[in-house]
């Protein structure tokens, strides 16, 4: 009788536990990397709004002023030796890119394709980022 009841008892035997596991890790090793590229993609795609933003910000600035700020901060405080009463803040501050770093910023010569240059080192950050890995305003 008690042999009997052993064969009847509920529950899930090892093999039914281990398909189960093998399912679950089947679904986590096709979902993992697809999440993890779309995370990816968000930060591109976030990094890039940023960019247009501080560009608009800069071509009004420049509207405004003639110049093109000094440095991307000028946007955000006004710059020593401004004496212009119109000056005023134009972004509350600076965002920085889905990565954690500052935008690079810099004024190009006159004559050049573009009046200046915006970019985020993108995933790889200062130290590791190569050209082709940049995030540009321009791109």
């Amino acid at each position: 009788m008690n042999q009997r009841l052993r064969m009847h008892a509920p529950g899930f035997s090892f093999i039914e536990i281990m398909a189960a596991v093998l399912i679950l890790g089947l679904i986590l090793a096709v979902s993992v990397p697809v999440y993890f590229n779309y995370v990816a993609g968000a930060r591109v795609r976030s990094t890039t709004a940023n960019l247009k933003v501080i560009k608009n910000t800069l071509n009004l600035y420049s509207m405004e002023h003639g110049k093109y700020p000094a440095k991307l901060i000028d946007l955000v405080e006004r710059p020593k030796g401004e004496t212009d009463k119109a000056w005023r803040p134009y972004l509350e501050k600076l965002p920085l890119d889905a990565w954690g770093n500052e935008f690079v910023y810099k004024i190009l010569p006159s004559g050049s394709k573009h009046p200046f240059d915006l970019y985020s080192y993108g995933p790889n950050g200062p130290d590791q980022s190569t050209a082709e890995e940049r995030i540009s305003v321009w791109d």
